[in-house]
C-alpha cells in the first residue's frame, strides 16, 4: 500500500478520480493515516487538500483529530474546510465539540458553515446549547437555533421559541411557527394564535399547517377562520389542514368551499379533505360534485368516494 504521506499529496491532484481514490485509501488505512491527515489539515496551503483531509478524518472517526478539526472549524480561511470540519466533528461524536460548534453557528461568516454546525448540534442532541443561542441578538443565529430545536422536538424551548413568533424578522417568525408544529402540543397552539394573523401570508400558511400537528376541535376552529383568508395559499393550507385534523365540525364549510371557491385547486382539495374526515355525511355532497363540478374537483371527489368510502360514483 502507498505510504499515507504520498496519498495525502495525491489529494491535490487535478484529477478528481485520483483525489477520491487517494482519500478512500487513506480512510481504509485508518489509524495510520490520522497523523498525516492532521498535518495536512493544519499546514497544507491547498484548500482542496485541507477539506479532503477533514472529510477523511471524519470517516476514520479517530478522536485524535478533534483538536485539529476544531481549529479548522473556527480558524480556516476556506469555508469548505470549515464546513467539512463541522461534519467531521459530528462523525467523530465527541461532545467536547459542542461549544465550538455553537460558536461557529453564532459567528461564522458563511451561511453554509452555520447550517452544517446546526446539523451537527442536532446530531449531538445539544438542545441546551441551541437554547442558549436563542438569546443572541443576531437573527440568523436565532433562526438556525429554532430549526435545530424543532428537529429535536425540544419542548423545553417552547416559551423561548414562542416568544419569537412576533419578532420583526419574517423568516424567524415562519421558523417559529414551524417549530410549534413540530412540538404539536396544546400549549404550542396558543403560541400560534398571533401567527395566524401575521402580515406575511407565508407565516400564516406555516402556522395553519402546524395546527394539523396540534389537532383537536380548537385547532379545527382556528383553521376554519383561515379558509376566508385573502391569500389563496393560506386558504389552500387551511383546507388541507382541516382534512388532517379530521373534525366533523369542518364538514359544512368544506362543502361550501368545494362548490363555491373560485380557485379550482382549493375546491378540489376541499373534496379530498371531506373524504379524509371519513364522515358518511359527506357522501351525498361528494356525489353531487362528481356530477356538477369542474374536472379537477370531480377527480378529488371521486378519489374520496372510492378510496375512503368504497363507493364508485355514478
Amino acid at each position: 500500500m502507498e505510504p499515507a504521506s504520498e496519498l495525502v499529496r495525491t489529494l491535490s491532484s487535478d484529477n478528481f478520480f485520483d483525489r477520491q481514490k487517494a482519500a478512500w485509501k487513506l480512510i481504509e488505512m485508518g489509524d495510520g493515516a490520522v497523523e498525516p491527515l492532521i498535518e495536512a489539515l493544519e499546514n497544507e496551503e491547498n484548500s482542496q487538500v485541507r477539506f479532503k483531509s477533514a472529510w477523511a478524518l471524519g470517516e476514520i472517526h479517530d478522536p485524535r483529530a478533534l483538536d485539529a478539526l476544531i481549529r479548522a472549524l473556527l480558524e480556516d480561511e476556506d469555508e469548505s474546510v470549515r464546513e467539512w470540519s463541522a461534519a467531521a466533528l459530528e462523525s467523530i461524536g465527541d461532545r467536547n465539540a459542542v461549544p465550538k460548534l455553537a460558536r461557529a453557528l453564532k459567528s461564522d461568516s458563511n451561511k453554509g458553515v452555520r447550517q452544517r454546525a446546526t446539523l451537527a448540534l442536532v446530531a449531538f442532541q445539544a438542545s441546551k446549547a441551541l437554547l442558549e443561542l436563542l438569546d443572541e441578538p443576531d437573527v440568523m443565529t436565532r433562526q438556525m437555533a429554532v430549526v435545530g430545536l424543532g428537529c429535536l422536538k425540544c419542548q423545553e424551548a417552547l416559551e423561548k421559541v414562542g416568544g419569537q413568533i412576533e419578532d420583526e424578522n419574517t423568516e424567524l417568525r415562519r421558523r417559529a411557527a414551524w417549530y410549534l408544529g413540530e412540538i404539536g402540543t396544546s400549549e404550542a397552539k396558543d403560541f400560534l394564535k398571533p401567527a395566524l394573523k401575521d402580515e406575511s401570508h407565508v407565516v400564516r400558511m406555516t402556522a395553519v399547517k402546524s395546527l394539523a400537528s396540534v389537532g383537536g376541535l380548537d385547532a379545527c376552529r382556528m383553521t376554519l377562520k383561515l379558509t376566508e383568508d385573502d391569500h389563496p395559499q393560506v386558504r389552500l393550507a387551511a383546507v388541507t389542514t382541516l382534512g388532517e385534523i379530521g373534525e366533523t365540525e369542518a364538514l359544512s364549510r368544506l362543502v361550501e368551499i368545494m362548490f363555491g371557491e373560485d380557485d379550482d385547486e382549493i375546491s378540489a382539495w376541499a373534496a379530498w379533505s371531506l373524504g379524509e374526515i371519513r364522515d358518511p355525511l359527506a357522501i351525498n355532497s361528494l356525489k353531487e360534485a362528481c356530477k356538477s363540478c369542474s374536472p379537477p374537483i370531480v377527480e378529488k371527489a371521486r378519489d374520496s368516494l372510492v378510496q375512503i368510502f368504497g363507493i364508485e360514483p355514478e
